[in-house]
């Protein structure tokens, strides 16, 4: 949700200040520890030209001019009363403000992605204990952000127990109570948001944990993940992993979702990948999924049930010589309710060089045959280094369908930009591209943007 005036200068102000300290050497005569910091400033100048619209309304171009800052600072191998290196801190945010006219979130916004300590104890349960805004991924979580705690701990050196909770962080578009106003004339002529009724973060909250074992070549895990929005079920998951490496050629593994809800398999997906004679990687893969039990059970969007399919088939990958690379790969497809199979098939070569200005080009072909529709692609991409600051790239892609689409039958996109490094950590880039495609018969943006950089280690004594 948008920030206040107050709030933005305090991010700006914090930034100055870690850029400040960040390089700060003390004398390691003590614990010594590692301190990182990064920012990255973004000034940019957007604007969008969409002509003509869907079903040819015209649309007014605007322009925007968002400067944005980007701030994380870490500490890591702190000493404290629970021994040494048992103290890492994380904290990560962002701000921004609009130069230009306000649009739709207003003037000033940003957010804090992470703001927390891990506590270590230096016992043989290697516990540990993570506490604020914080992200949980993989397996029946599958990813999710939180401000609460997470703890774990070694119950024998192969198994490891964890556990999770807190309240979830919500997107600013959580602001609207409910999606009954999605689509309406009530939600396309909103202009303030902010004059809605905040949400209840009490009634949206996660828990869930984690058992996993881990001997030599072979891990196996399983995982629960429960996720509540305004008090109601959002997800009920049941994760297995499982990953074996047969010889340093040969690996095996895969992974389920299992929703328990609905009592249904979300995701399935087994795979095997061999490096054969040293140069050529094969993959193999089987694929079951169900699109909707991916979404929360409270989202409006999950009544459009996306019919579940199976994949199956895989990839190989040819390193011709260190510069030349061929690659390929084809999967079938069959769709629950369909008597037709589908399938997708892609073939790609790649060529880079080395030096002092480095150049990468590729092609790549695709073909998607569906019960619906299908189409061709071809994508051809450059990239060049032209002079020692300066690095140029360039994309173009095209699409062929084997029905017309709102009346169109080839879809078309071109893309560059144009990157000069003005110092070693001050950068200025050029964008732009354009589109043309069933949706919009001409789609141009530009974008200019200048960002620097700011990453310095340091270490100090113990406190």
């Amino acid at each position: 949700m948008p920030l206040e005036s107050n709030r933005f200068v305090a991010v700006l102000f914090g930034t100055l200040l870690v850029q400040a300290r960040a390089g700060a050497e003390a004398p390691a005569t003590g614990d010594v520890y590692q301190v990182r910091a990064h920012s990255e400033t973004h000034a940019q100048l957007f604007r969008r030209a969409l002509l003509p619209g869907p079903n040819g309304e015209l649309v007014t171009t605007d322009t925007a001019a968002p400067l944005t800052e980007y701030v994380s600072l870490g500490g890591y191998g702190f000493a404290s009363p629970l021994g040494p290196d048992s103290v890492d801190i994380e904290v990560a945010a962002w701000g921004g403000i609009e130069l230009g006219e306000p649009l739709y979130l207003g003037r000033y916004d940003g957010d804090v992605q992470s703001a927390n300590v891990l506590l270590r104890g230096a016992t043989p349960l290697e516990p540990r204990l993570r506490l604020g805004r914080q992200q949980v991924a993989g397996g029946a979580a599958r990813f999710a952000r939180f401000d609460g705690a997470y703890a774990s701990v070694a119950v024998v050196p192969p198994l490891t127990l964890s556990a999770y909770g807190g309240w979830t962080v919500l997107p600013r578009w959580d602001r609207t109570p409910g999606y009954f106003l999605l689509g309406s004339a009530a939600d396309t002529e909103l202009r303030h948001p902010e004059a809605l009724e905040d949400i209840e973060r009490s009634g949206s909250w996660l828990a869930g944990g984690r058992a996993a074992y881990a001997r030599g070549p072979l891990s196996v895990a399983a995982s629960f993940h429960e996720q509540r929005e305004s008090s109601e079920l959002g997800r009920r998951n049941l994760g297995l992993d499982a990953r074996a490496d047969v010889t340093e050629k040969i690996g095996l593994g895969g992974d389920l979702l299992f929703e328990l809800d609905s009592r249904r398999i979300a995701n399935l997906n087994v795979w095997s990948d061999l490096t054969l004679l040293g140069v050529v990687d094969l993959n193999l893969e089987y694929l079951r999924t169900e699109p909707a039990l991916l979404l929360s059970r409270q989202s409006v969007l999950s009544v459009f049930s996306t019919d579940g399919y199976h994949e199956a088939g895989g990839g190989l990958r040819w390193r011709v010589d260190p510069r030349f690379t061929l690659g390929g790969g084809g999967w079938v497809d069959v769709y629950d309710g369909e008597h037709q199979p589908g399938a997708r098939l892609h073939g790609s070569a790649r060529y880079a060089t080395s030096g002092a200005f480095p150049t990468v080009a590729s092609v790549t072909y695709s073909r998607l045959i569906a019960p619906d529709n299908g189409y061709h692609g071809m994508k051809v991409a450059l990239s060049r280094r032209l002079l020692p600051p300066l690095t140029a790239t360039l994309q173009l892609f095209g699409y062929f369908y084997d029905e017309p689409v709102e009346g169109y039958r080839t879809s078309s996109i071109y893309s560059t930009t144009l990157e000069y490094a003005l110092l070693e950590r001050l950068a200025l880039l050029w964008g732009g591209s354009l589109a043309r495609s069933p949706y919009a018969s001409l789609d141009a943006s530009t974008l200019l943007r200048l960002s620097y950089q700011l990453e310095a280690p340091s270490r100090g004594a113990e406190w």
